[in-house]
């Protein structure tokens, strides 16, 4: 017996906090593709492997666009192309699949994402943690002494970014800022998984040059990135 169970809805006018999967939309990543938006890839031929790298500091990305266009002219209509961040931890929850192409020796390569997280992030990771952050990790930064309007607490994706927030908040006399490193995508996993925590109430705040990037796509009529509709508006 019993009465049947039944989720209770939000009383109206009344917001729901979006999921911290949602929140990742906002924040901007980035890969080489064609104008078709189909991933540029690079050969891993010793691995068995062709791979997508989607970056989160822009400029490495253009860096990798421009090393790809020298090395082949015919890659003319190639690109850097923007989705949100909850996109791109997607295509890299994606199992290897076959390319269709084939390496030295008739070997088939398969297709898969890599994560390249910014180089000045890891460092800064490296250097908070004194080691080296995990292959495919993306360090973010914490300062349980600060919080964001609504007692919702803020996680940088660039750790300057951090420090500035709490030098601003805490003022002069506020000392160094104690900041603990987390991997946001095992922070995003633990939600997805329905571990305990107060994830909704995270909010992210991305790398402050990639959102500059998007905005100064969009101002040229994205002529040379299709950019994700939720980012940098």
């Amino acid at each position: 017996g019993g009465a049947a169970l039944r989720p209770r809805r939000a009383a109206a006018g009344v917001r729901r906090e979006p999921s911290l999967e949602e929140k990742l939309r906002g924040v901007p990543a980035f890969f080489v593709a064609n104008a078709r938006g189909s991933p540029y890839l690079v050969n891993k031929e010793s691995e068995g492997a062709q791979e997508c790298l989607i970056f989160l500091d822009p400029q490495e990305a253009e860096k990798l666009l421009s090393e790809m266009v020298q090395a082949s002219p015919m890659l003319a209509d190639a690109r850097v192309m923007c989705v949100g961040l909850d996109r791109a931890l997607g295509l890299l929850r994606r199992p290897p699949t076959p390319t269709g192409n084939l390496g030295k020796g008739g070997r088939p390569l398969v297709l898969r994402y890599r994560l390249q997280p910014a180089k000045a992030q890891l460092r800064a990771a490296r250097a908070r943690l004194g080691r080296v952050f995990r292959p495919q990790a993306l360090p973010c930064f914490v300062c349980p002494d600060l919080t964001a309007p609504g007692g919702k607490t803020p996680v940088f994706l660039d750790a300057t970014d951090a420090d500035r927030a709490w030098a601003k908040a805490a003022g002069p006399e506020g000392g160094r800022a104690a900041i603990e490193v987390h991997d946001l995508v095992e922070m995003v996993n633990a939600a997805n998984a329905g571990a305990p925590g107060d994830f909704d109430k995270i909010v992210l705040y991305p790398l402050p040059d990639s959102i500059k990037y998007v905005r100064k796509a969009r101002r040229r009529g994205n002529g040379n990135a299709r950019l994700h509709a939720a980012i940098g508006g």
